[in-house]
C-alpha cells in the first residue's frame, strides 16, 4: 500500500510538472505595449494666425495594460489568495499556511537490514499580530504550530545512531499522532526600530527544531537535509528537548539577532501539554551569542552557544533524536549538571538578496561524556538556493558529519547485544536537490551514505525522496 502511495504522489508530480512546464520558473507576462512616439506641441503666436484645423494635436500615450493575475502553475499557494481574502486577513494581522509533506525512504546496501518506510506530515501555522486586531497590544505576537504524523516508524536498519529523517520524529516517531506542537506568545520591546533594533521576550510551547533559522542547514526536515546531523548540534540533545515548555529573550540589531536566553523545562513534553510537572526535574539553561559579519564582501556569521541542565541522567538515558545502542551491562549512576558547547559557522560564496543564495556552513559541538551518549560532533558541507540561474528557486546541499559516542557508554555497554564489538565513530554523507515545480510544489531527491556505529553493519546507502504541497 505504501509503494502505491508514493508512486501516485510522484506521477502526480511529474504530470504536473509536464503541464505546468515547470522547467522555467519564472511566471509567464504578456509583453508590455509598444512604446507609442509623442508629437511634440509647437508654441505658436497669435500673429502667425493658425488655424484650429492646422495646428498638430497632441497624442497621449496610453497606459501600460495592467500584468495578469498569475495562473495556478504560478501561484504561492495551491489554494491561490482566496479571491484577496488571504491578504486580507494577512493586513488584518492574521497569517495561515498549510503544508503536507510525503516521504519514502531505504536501506539499498549495508545497513543491518534491508527495507522501506513511508511517512507523511501535515502542518498547519498560525501566526498572529495581536496589534492589528486589537491596537492595546501592540508589540504582542502569538504563534502556534500543528503537526500530524502518518506512517511507519522513522526507517531503521542502518546500524546509524542518527536517525535518517528528522521530520518523522515529530511529534512520534512511529504510527499516527497529533499535537500542538508550538504555542507561544512574543512582545516586541523597540529600541530602535529605524534601525531594526529591539529586544523579543516569547513565553509559552516551543518545538526546538522549528526555531533553529539557518540559510543553508538545519530546518525540520521538510525543506533542506533529512538527516538529523545537519539540524544542530547533536550534542545538545541531551540537554534541550524536542517539544517543551519556557521562555526566551533575544536581542535583536539592524535586523539580525546578536544574542538569546533561552530557559526551559528539560523534560520532552511532545504528547502533552507539560504544564502539570512544569520543571519538576530541573531546569535548563541556553545562552547564544551569534556575531555577523562579511569576509569577501559576503555575508557571515559566527556562533556560540551553550546548554547546562539541572537534571539527572546517564549517557543511556532514552533521546528520540538518537538511536542509542544498549543496555548497559551494569547499572550507570545519573549524574546532575549536563552540559554541552557549540560553534556554528556560515558564509556565503554566491549572495543576492537577503537569504537568497548558496555558501559554506560548519558546526562543531562537544559535551560531557557522564551524561550525554555523543561526546564530539562536527559537520561542514555547502547549501543554499539559485545553484543554476534558469532555476533561482530550487534549492541543494551537501554535507559530512562526524559522530563519536561518550567513553562512559562505549565502556558500560553490554556487548553481547552488539555480536561483541565496540561501537565505532559513525561517518555520514547526505546529498539532496529541491526540485521547486511551482511555487507550492517540490519534489526533492535525497541519497544518504552512512559508515555506522555499530562495528557489524557495512556501509548503509539510504535514498529517499520528499514531496511538499503547500496548501
Amino acid at each position: 500500500m505504501n509503494n502505491k502511495i508514493v508512486r501516485v504522489a510522484i506521477l502526480f508530480a511529474v504530470l504536473l510538472l509536464i503541464k505546468s512546464n515547470a522547467f522555467s520558473q519564472e511566471p509567464s507576462v504578456s509583453p508590455t505595449p509598444e512604446k507609442q512616439e509623442v508629437v511634440a506641441v509647437t508654441n505658436k503666436t497669435p500673429d502667425e494666425n493658425v488655424s484650429k484645423s492646422e495646428a498638430p494635436v497632441p497624442t497621449q500615450t496610453p497606459a501600460p495594460a495592467p500584468s495578469p493575475k498569475p495562473d495556478f502553475w504560478h501561484w504561492e499557494k495551491m489554494t491561490g489568495d482566496w479571491d484577496g481574502d488571504r491578504e486580507r486577513l494577512k493586513s488584518e494581522g492574521l497569517e495561515m499556511d498549510f503544508k503536507f509533506t510525503q516521504f519514502y525512504q531505504g536501506v539499498a546496501a549495508g545497513g543491518v537490514r534491508r527495507g522501506s518506510e513511508y511517512n507523511a506530515i501535515f502542518e498547519t501555522s498560525f501566526k498572529m499580530d495581536l496589534g492589528k486586531m486589537k491596537p492595546s497590544l501592540k508589540f504582542w505576537l502569538l504563534e502556534v504550530h500543528s503537526e500530524t504524523r502518518f506512517g511507519g516508524p522513522v526507517l531503521g536498519g542502518t546500524g546509524a545512531i542518527n536517525p535518517v529523517n528528522t521530520a518523522a520524529l515529530l511529534p512520534a516517531s512511529d504510527g499516527s499522532a497529533v499535537s500542538v506542537t508550538s504555542f507561544y506568545f512574543t512582545r516586541l520591546i523597540p529600541k530602535d526600530l529605524a534601525k531594526g533594533d529591539l529586544f523579543a521576550v516569547s513565553f509559552g510551547r516551543f518545538n526546538i527544531i522549528d526555531l533553529i533559522d539557518e540559510d543553508f542547514f538545519a530546518g525540520l526536515g521538510t525543506e533542506r537535509f533529512f538527516n538529523v546531523a545537519q539540524v544542530g548540534p547533536l550534542t545538545a540533545a541531551r540537554q534541550i528537548p524536542l517539544i517543551t515548555n519556557g521562555a526566551n529573550l533575544t536581542y535583536i540589531k539592524g535586523g539580525e539577532p546578536r544574542f538569546s536566553f533561552t530557559v526551559l523545562d528539560p523534560n520532552d513534553h511532545s504528547l502533552n501539554p507539560g504544564l502539570k510537572d512544569l520543571f519538576a526535574d530541573g531546569v535548563t539553561v541556553s545562552p547564544t551569542f551569534f556575531i555577523p559579519t562579511k569576509h569577501f564582501g559576503k555575508s557571515a556569521k559566527h556562533s556560540f552557544g551553550g546548554a547546562v541542565t539541572t537534571k539527572a541522567y546517564t549517557p543511556f538515558d532514552d533521546i528520540r533524536l538518537i538511536n542509542l545502542p544498549g543496555p548497559p551491562r551494569t547499572p550507570v549512576e545519573a549524574q546532575r549538571g549536563s552540559w554541552s558547547l557549540s560553534y556554528a559557522f556560515r558564509q556565503y560564496i554566491v549572495e543576492g538578496e537577503r537569504k537568497d543564495g548558496w555558501g559554506f556552513f560548519s558546526q562543531v559541538s562537544i559535551s560531557d561524556k557522564d551524561t550525554s551518549p555523543i561526546t564530539t560532533f562536527f559537520d561542514f558541507g555547502l547549501g543554499g538556493n539559485g545553484l543554476f540561474k534558469s532555476r533561482p528557486r530550487d534549492e541543494f546541499g551537501i554535507s559530512y558529519a562526524y559522530t563519536d559516542l561518550s567513553e562512559v557508554l562505549k565502556d558500560n555497554l553490554n556487548l553481547l547485544t552488539l555480536a561483541g564489538r565496540r561501537p565505532r565513530v559513525e561517518h555520514q554523507f547526505e546529498a539532496f536537490y529541491n526540485f521547486h515545480l511551482t511555487p507550492w510544489l517540490r519534489l526533492t531527491g535525497d541519497l544518504q551514505i552512512i559508515r555506522p556505529t555499530q562495528a557489524i553493519a557495512n556501509t548503509a546507502v539510504v535514498p529517499g525522496a520528499r514531496l511538499v504541497m503547500i496548501f
